[in-house]
C-alpha cells in the first residue's frame, strides 16, 4: 500500500464535492481530480451523476462580529453657548406672560373696587340743534358730556301728542344725531315743539362701557336732570326743552 493510500486510511475522511472520491480531510485538494477540498466560502449542489459542482460564492463577512458603536460624544462646550443664547429669551417670555397675567388680574380688581364705590361726579350737558330741510324732514343732533356709547331714547311732542321718536340714539365721539323724522309721516310745519330726551343707566338699558364709567346704577350722575327710579334705584336722565320751528 502506498503513503497515499496510507494517509487516505489514517486521517479523517473528506467525499470531494466534484467527483466523490473519498479522501483525508487534510488534503486541500482531490487527489483524483484536484477539486478544491477547502473552500468553505463555497455552496455546492449535487448533479444528477452523483458529482459535486459550486453553486455561487457564500459572502461570511456579515457574519463576523461588527465593532461596537459607541454614542457621540456630547459637545458640552456647544450646547451651554446654545442654551445661553436661547435661556434669556425663554426667561423673558415667561416673565412677559405672568407680568400681562398680573396686570390683567390688577385691572380686575380695580374695575370691581370702581365698580363698588364709583369715584367723582358727573352733571349731564346736552347741546342740540334743530335742522329742517325744504321736504319738511327734521333732524334733531347735538353734543353731550356722557360717555360714548351712551343709549337714549328722543321723542318729539307737539303740545301733548307724540309726533316723532328715534331711539336707539347713540353718542359717538361726544356727539348724536337723529334719523330724519316726520311728523307722524308728514312734513314737520312752522310750529312749536318739545323735544325729550330720556336715558335710562342699568346693565340692561346701557353697555358696560358706559356703566364702567357712570357706575353699575349710574351713582355717579347728578343735577337737576336726573333722578332715581323706584325699586331699582337706576339713575335717569330726562332733557326736555321747547324749540320753534321757523320759516
Amino acid at each position: 500500500m502506498s503513503m497515499e493510500e496510507t494517509n487516505r486510511q489514517g486521517d479523517a475522511r473528506i467525499i470531494c464535492p466534484q467527483c466523490g472520491q473519498g479522501q483525508a480531510a487534510s488534503r486541500v485538494e482531490c487527489w483524483q481530480c484536484g477539486y478544491p477540498l477547502h473552500a468553505p466560502s463555497q455552496l455546492y449542489r449535487r448533479e444528477a451523476d452523483g458529482s459535486w459542482s459550486a453553486v455561487k460564492a457564500i459572502d461570511v463577512s456579515s457574519l463576523a462580529p461588527k465593532p461596537p458603536r459607541f454614542p457621540r460624544r456630547v459637545n458640552w462646550r456647544r450646547l451651554a453657548i446654545v442654551g445661553n443664547l436661547l435661556l434669556p429669551g425663554i426667561i423673558l417670555a415667561v416673565w412677559s406672560r405672568a407680568m400681562r397675567v398680573h396686570s390683567l388680574r390688577l385691572e380686575g380688581v380695580e374695575i370691581a373696587r370702581y365698580l363698588q364705590n364709583p369715584v367723582g361726579r358727573i352733571s349731564p350737558r346736552l347741546q342740540v340743534q334743530y335742522h329742517r330741510d325744504t321736504e319738511g324732514t327734521l333732524q334733531v343732533e347735538g353734543t353731550s358730556n356722557l360717555p360714548d356709547k351712551t343709549v337714549f331714547d328722543l321723542r318729539v311732542y307737539a303740545g301733548q301728542d307724540l309726533v316723532a321718536m328715534d331711539y336707539p340714539v347713540v353718542i359717538a365721539g361726544g356727539c348724536f344725531q337723529t334719523r330724519p323724522l316726520l311728523n307722524k309721516g308728514k312734513p314737520f310745519t312752522e310750529a312749536s315743539y318739545q323735544l325729550r330726551i330720556t336715558a335710562v343707566f342699568d346693565n340692561r338699558s346701557q353697555p358696560a362701557p358706559v356703566l364702567l364709567v357712570v357706575g353699575p346704577l349710574g351713582e355717579r350722575l347728578q343735577g337737576p336732570a336726573v333722578s332715581r327710579m323706584v325699586g331699582t334705584g337706576a339713575a335717569k336722565m330726562e332733557f326736555v326743552e321747547e324749540f320753534i320751528l321757523g320759516p
